[in-house]
């Protein structure tokens, strides 16, 4: 898997579908990355996996209601959870304007160019450790 690779183990439908969607995406410590799962998160889950050492092994923690940018670090060396104020997790696409038309899976016709958050380059310490990510609608 390259950085910046996504794959799903569960994703997320259109409607009413799916209220949860989970996966894997490979870092890219100089890129944001968007994982699209098919709606806009209320919470954000990743378990950071740094494949060199243990130094970054981590779960940041993004709800819904949370100040832009804010998340919660649990670093699991020690257990210790800080709040974080800049640099968290972000959700992305805009369900007020998107417009969606019934068709024939896996074809769903979406006006939007996608849904799901954005992982911020700061949170990627190295290209291709391991983030094992989950969304709740």
């Amino acid at each position: 898997m390259a950085a910046g690779d996504i794959t799903y183990s569960h994703v997320g439908g259109m409607g009413g579908e799916s209220a949860f969607a989970s996966g894997t995406v490979s870092a890219d410590a100089d890129t944001a990355v968007n994982v699209l799962c098919g709606f806009v998160p209320s919470r954000i889950v990743l378990h950071y996996k740094d494949t060199g050492a243990v130094t970054n092994d981590e779960i940041y923690e993004w709800v819904e209601g949370m100040t832009a940018a804010q998340y919660w670090k649990t670093q699991m060396s020690d257990g210790i959870v800080t709040l974080e104020t800049s640099g968290g997790p972000v959700v992305y696409g805009d369900t007020t304007d998107d417009t969606f038309t019934e068709g024939s899976a896996p074809d769903y016709e979406d006006s939007a160019t996608g849904h799901g958050f954005t992982i911020p380059a700061g949170l990627q310490a190295t290209d291709e450790d391991v983030i094992y990510w989950q969304a709740w609608r």
